[in-house]
């Protein structure tokens, strides 16, 4: 077959066909990557609006690994909100079932106001948003009015309060889930976590 009957082949003009589709494709890909490519900042803030409840500008806490770390937690990131001046931290805590080694992980959004000094000071807690567990098999069993509970014992938190999950407790910041007693542990030991943090580091001491 000589070069001129080749070009003039079916072989070749299906080889051409082909061609001509994969260039085309690469093309509405590359295209199609430039429209829907989404940012991993962009990423973050929507699923911080998602946590927060609003699109907000948040700005990172700079923590060290020991100011990461508490006895029955540890905080995984922590944000200024720019907008409020609130604060967001995600915490795990530790203490839940499957032998005393099963977490829970939650954000938390600390509410505060600005003190004379400039300094943040706690004025309860405004919201707690699931995150992931580990090893617990009850977490279906924790209700929305669960997590609003401690947004709802703010004068006590204000004061210095932490939460307990003591069973049978009639304490006011005792918070737990009735035959989910590990669990609801490992759930109050992430908000007490964000507390501690936010009241030994961010405050300075101060709240």
């Amino acid at each position: 077959m000589t070069v001129k009957q080749f070009f003039k082949s079916n072989a070749f003009k299906s080889l051409a066909v082909l061609i001509a589709i994969v260039l085309v494709a690469g093309v509405l890909l590359a295209i199609c990557n430039d429209i829907f490519f989404v940012s991993d900042e962009e990423r973050f803030a929507r699923s911080i609006a998602k946590i927060y409840g609003a699109e907000v500008e948040t700005q990172e806490v700079a923590l060290t690994d020991e100011q990461k770390s508490y006895n029955n937690g540890r905080v995984e990131e922590a944000y200024l909100v720019l907008d409020d001046g609130n604060y967001l931290l995600h915490t795990t805590g530790y203490g839940g079932y499957s032998g005393g080694s099963g977490t829970v992980t939650l954000w938390v959004v600390i509410g505060c106001e600005t003190s004379a000094d400039g300094m943040p000071t706690l004025t309860g807690i405004e919201k707690v948003v699931y995150d992931t567990n580990d090893g617990q098999t009850l977490i279906s069993n924790f209700s929305n009015s669960y997590y609003h509970y401690f947004t709802s014992q703010n004068e006590a938190i204000a004061a210095g309060g932490y939460f307990t999950a003591i069973k049978n407790s009639s304490d006011a910041l005792n918070n737990i889930v009735a035959g989910a007693s590990q669990t609801s542990n490992a759930m109050v030991n992430a908000v007490n976590t964000a507390l501690a943090c936010f009241r030994n580091v961010i405050s300075g001491g101060q709240a």
